[in-house]
């Protein structure tokens, strides 16, 4: 007999490895899904993980929320190319901003490892918009 694993959990893995992909600069945008049910899922957690970390923090709410919906819009601006909002990139990059959130949220008990995460998120970042504006520029030849 098999050990089956419920669904849940294959899916929770696989948002952990893609995850994990992303800040090792491994990842690609092009793997996400193209679905707008994840890209709102992924912006809530987002959401959700850039409070807890600012709240964690010692932040005021009214900081708390602004810096959350300050880089919800971020994900938003970038995400779009001429007019075309690219959920695949939006999902990605939310993605991404969850795992910078919870190391960030660990950085609190290891305060000498917040400068290289944030310079690491920084580094991640960047990578991403890369990628996509490479395959912008590539799609436009």
């Amino acid at each position: 007999m098999r050990n089956e694993q419920p669904e849940q959990s294959g899916l929770i893995t696989s948002l952990a490895s893609h995850c994990w992909r992303l800040l090792s600069l491994r990842g690609d945008w092009k793997s996400m899904p193209d679905s707008a049910a994840f890209v709102w899922l992924a912006m809530g957690a987002t959401l959700l993980g850039g409070l807890t970390e600012q709240l964690v923090r010692g932040r005021s709410l009214d900081v708390a929320v602004l810096s959350a919906v300050v880089w919800l819009g971020f994900i938003l601006a970038v995400s779009r190319h001429g007019g075309i909002f690219n959920r695949r990139f939006a999902g990605a990059l939310a993605l991404l901003s969850i795992g910078i959130e919870a190391l960030l949220v660990l950085t609190i008990w290891i305060p000498a490892a917040e400068w290289p995460v944030a310079i690491w998120a920084g580094v991640a970042v960047m990578h991403l918009l890369f990628q996509a504006n490479d395959a912008s520029a590539a799609a436009g030849r």
